[in-house]
């Protein structure tokens, strides 16, 4: 039985993918498998040569037929190929822990009904795109939570708690969701698993809404590589979310592309929600105030300025009032500080996401004692 798909779809970088996929073959499990989507046009198909030299039946290299489409038809040509009862999704440079099939039996054996798993996000900044001194933050805790649906639904859809994006992340992508909820949401939605240019949001909606229950660990279980805003660019095709009455760029910002893809979706299919607007000014403004550099910053706050006015009037900005704080030029906290382990990124010079999994994995709670831990 395959418990766990972990699907990588490749559209540029298949070394990095190569390196993650051979760090999580390390893993001596059996319940999972890897499957990897080579939409990169790569002629000398190292992925699949890679593949056919490991002899893994745990690793899959499949080529899909017509190449790349939009992110959401790539992603959904995985979904139909992945054996797994639970599928998660992360990019070509991240890395995910096959432990996650710890989580899953650790849940199903208290909460048989869970369909929807979330964890503790790790990010990881690559040594080039660094600041002088970059800081890791890493969730401390390992507690086993049970959200409920309402109150991820307030945190999604009306902005509550929100920094520069919701403050909910129960998705398939840095999460795992079971298959029969995927099925849910395709028979509910369209009869696709995922829509829109961009799957990640799209697919977040359709989980809070329909999951029968949703389980967080508080312990890091997958590393997502990040880039500043500015220098991010996932696989396009042209594409672009566009909201009617809703006048926000999508490349403004965290906040700006994470609304659209809301609205867009609430638009699609006729859900009218009342409230959540001055949240969401708020975490306009927090995105502003995450700008690394003061050109950045105000290039930001013009644009959201601008938008915010043409959708709802001068007045709304007396909610908008973001201030640029200079970083002194002192030694950044490191520590503990309200569960969050604040250190050095640079700690060990690891250079990718799995290696900078190996280092968080031995810092942080053993993923095999989860079950001491909650018995």
């Amino acid at each position: 039985m395959t418990e766990l798909s972990i699907c990588i779809p490749v559209f540029r970088q298949s070394a990095q993918a190569i390196d993650s996929v051979t760090q999580m073959l390390l893993n001596e499990r059996a319940g999972f498998e890897i499957l990897v989507a080579d939409f990169s046009g790569d002629a000398d198909q190292a992925l699949a040569r890679r593949a056919a030299d490991r002899a893994d039946p745990r690793l899959r290299v499949i080529t899909p037929e017509g190449g790349a489409g939009s992110e959401s038809a790539c992603w959904n040509q995985m979904i139909v190929q992945a054996k797994g009862e639970w599928i998660t999704i992360i990019g070509e440079s991240d890395y995910a822990d096959p432990e996650i099939c710890e989580l899953i039996r650790a849940t199903l054996s208290r909460v048989p009904d869970a369909d929807a798993l979330s964890w503790g996000r790790a990010e990881f900044v690559p040594p080039a795109a660094r600041e002088p001194l970059e800081t890791a933050r890493l969730p401390a805790g390992s507690k086993l939570l049970l959200p409920e649906q309402a109150e991820m639904m307030r945190r999604l859809f009306y902005w509550e708690g929100a920094s520069d994006r919701p403050d909910c992340f129960f998705s398939a992508w840095h999460g795992a969701v079971r298959r029969d909820l995927l099925d849910k949401i395709s028979e509910a939605f369209s009869g696709v698993y995922f829509e829109q240019p961009s799957p990640q949001i799209d697919n977040l909606c359709k989980v809070v809404l329909l999951a029968k229950r949703m389980v967080y660990w508080e312990r890091p279980l997958s590393v997502q590589c990040t880039l500043p805003v500015s220098a991010t660019k996932r696989h396009e095709t042209g594409e672009t979310a566009v909201a009617e009455g809703f006048p926000f760029s999508a490349d403004t910002g965290v906040a700006a592309p994470i609304a659209l893809q809301i609205e867009v979706f609430k638009k699609r299919y006729d859900i009218v929600l009342d409230g959540w607007e001055d949240n969401f000014i708020a975490a306009c403004a927090n995105d502003c105030e995450k700008a690394a550099s003061g050109e950045e910053f105000h290039a930001r706050k013009a644009a959201y300025a601008q938008a915010i006015t043409s959708w709802r009037g001068k007045r709304a900005l007396a909610g908008f009032k973001p201030e640029f704080r200079r970083k002194p030029k002192l030694p950044r906290f490191r520590g503990v500080k309200d569960q969050v382990l604040h250190f050095d990124m640079s700690m060990d010079a690891t250079s990718d996401a799995a290696g900078f999994y190996r280092l968080i994995n031995a810092m942080t709670f053993p993923v095999n004692l989860l079950d001491d831990k909650l018995a």
